[in-house]
Formats: structure tokens, sequence, C-alpha cells
């Protein structure tokens, strides 16, 4: 079931402008692509989403032991220009964890959302060399840390040729990174026994 769309870019419930489904009126950044989002995660629903797809809808493959896919976002209608992955489970140091994994197209401002910076795209933050690394599709994804608040962890680079963040809460669950995981495309491949659980506590921007 989807819910009411919300700002990509703080989760604030937007006014959809009628007839014209693609934008809608945020109160604290005017203008932005809706972010949808369904209140309970299943197969089906991931399958309509990835359908029409424009950019990729990542998961850990294999799963980490004990975790599960938790929420479902896109941006854009049709054909997603942005789609989030939420993941939870046990936390590398103990304790539990979240991540969400966005892809999107430049422009839309879901990344920067999750990790709490300002504008639409990263810009300047992509300097140096990158930190950490994910095996996206077969293709090696160089990542770039975030500066971001002391509650999380964030981690943004590039792959099919739009943007790959991994944010994750607490800031200790960086260390899913020690080990370079490996991403599945949902588009390319939707599992029957891929694991889903209850709808996480971070799963929208500013929460």
């Amino acid at each position: 079931m989807s819910a009411s769309p919300v700002c990509p870019r703080c989760g604030e419930p937007l006014v959809v402008r009628p007839g014209d489904s693609a934008l809608a009126w945020c109160h604290l950044h005017g203008v932005v692509t809706p972010l949808h989002h369904t209140t309970l995660i299943g197969h089906d629903a991931i399958a309509a989403v990835t359908a029409d797809a424009r950019v990729p809808a990542w998961v850990p493959d294999p799963m980490p032991s004990g975790w599960s896919v938790t929420g479902l976002a896109w941006g854009g209608e049709p054909g997603a220009r942005a789609i989030v992955v939420g993941c939870a489970g046990p936390a590398p140091l103990g304790g539990s964890a979240e991540l969400v994994l966005v892809a999107e197209e430049p422009g839309t401002g879901v990344g920067c959302g999750y990790a709490g910076l300002p504008g639409l795209d990263p810009g300047d933050v992509i300097t140096g060399p990158s930190s950490a690394a994910v095996e996206a599709a077969g293709q090696r994804a160089p990542l770039w840390a975030v500066p971001t608040s002391d509650d999380r962890a964030a981690f943004v680079g590039e792959a099919y040729g739009v943007w790959l963040w991994l944010v994750m809460w607490p800031m200790s669950a960086g260390w899913l990174l020690a080990e370079e995981l490996t991403l599945l495309d949902l588009r390319d491949r939707l599992y029957p026994d891929l694991p889903l659980g209850p709808p996480s506590e971070h799963f929208l921007p500013g929460e």
C-alpha cells in the first residue's frame, strides 16, 4: 500500500499539484519530486516499482545474517528517477542497525536528504581518495565518506551512471563496509526468498 508522498529532502508531507504527479510543493524546499513509499513492504510492490525504473534498486547480496528489507520508496512516476531500499538487522559491533541504499539521478536530492546535507547533489564532497567500495552488479563502485551528524554514517559514489548512497544508523554501522558488500539490482533479479521485515525507524529522510 502506497502512503502519501513526502519531500525527498526532509520527509515532510507534500501538496501534490492537481493533474501533475511528477512535481509537488514542500513548504521548506519548494517544488520537489515527490517521494512515494509503501507502508508495508512486499515482493509485488518491489516488482511494480522496478518494472519501469530508470535507476537501480540495490540490496546486499547475499543479505547479511539476520537482516531483511524493511522499506521501499521511489521518486518519479512512471519510471522512477530515484529508488530507496531500507534494510535492518544486527549491527556489526552489537545492537541493531539500519541501512538505506539510494540510487538516484542527479538533481533529485534524495540521498542528501538521508545524509542530512543541504542541496540536491553531493557536490565537492567527492574529493580525494575513496574511503570504501562496494561491488554493484559486478562492477566495483568506490565510495566517499560524507560529513554528517554523529548518529549515522553516510557514503556516496556512482554506479550505472547515477548516484549511489549508503546511509547507516548508528554511525558504528559503517563497519558493514569493512568487507566489501556485493549489491544486487532488483530490476535484474527479484528472488522469492528475499527476507522482508517491518518498517524501520529511519526509513524516510529527516527521521
